[in-house]
């Protein structure tokens, strides 16, 4: 199994993105950056594993997501995704590294090789070769290099 370790704020929304949303609906995932990481999806056949904080609004049990975990599921379901599973909190002094290493750890499947895409750039240790940093201040947060990129590490 291949896994997308994916972060939302600054993967799939924008500076510039959040300067043109409307501000009165539920719009916090720029919809253009989902054929991106479809793409992705249909070229290495992984699964997202949510590791943003929004995973905290998710759960497997469609039935269990707030508000923003339907929105997820909404927005990802528009363009054929949808998600696996969710990294565990370990709290808020816990590192993104950290959690995502305790799923892998966890997880009762054969991982064959995983990717990272986020836009944080510090604390990644030993899981570096794996992460692809998004640039959400001046660029759109995911683009065309960071695909090509994970694709690589997937594949």
């Amino acid at each position: 199994m291949k896994i997308l370790f994916l972060d939302i704020d600054g993967v799939l929304n924008s500076r510039a993105y959040d300067r043109k949303r409307n501000w009165n609906e539920q719009t916090d995932i720029d919809e253009t950056r989902l054929p991106l990481i479809k793409e992705i999806i249909d070229a290495t056949d992984a699964n997202i594993v949510l590791s943003s904080t929004w995973r905290k609004h998710w759960n497997k049990d469609s039935n269990r997501c707030d508000v923003d975990g339907r929105y997820i599921n909404r927005t990802f379901a528009k363009f054929g995704l949808s998600i696996y599973d969710k990294t565990p909190d370990l709290g808020v002094t816990a590192l993104r590294r950290e959690e995502i290493s305790k799923w892998l750890k966890e997880t009762e499947q054969d991982i064959e090789s995983f990717v990272i895409i986020d836009d944080y750039r510090y604390g990644w240790g030993n899981l570096s070769e794996h992460f692809v940093k998004t640039d959400p201040n001046f660029r759109m947060g995911i683009e065309k290099d960071q695909v090509e990129e994970a694709i690589k590490i997937l594949n």
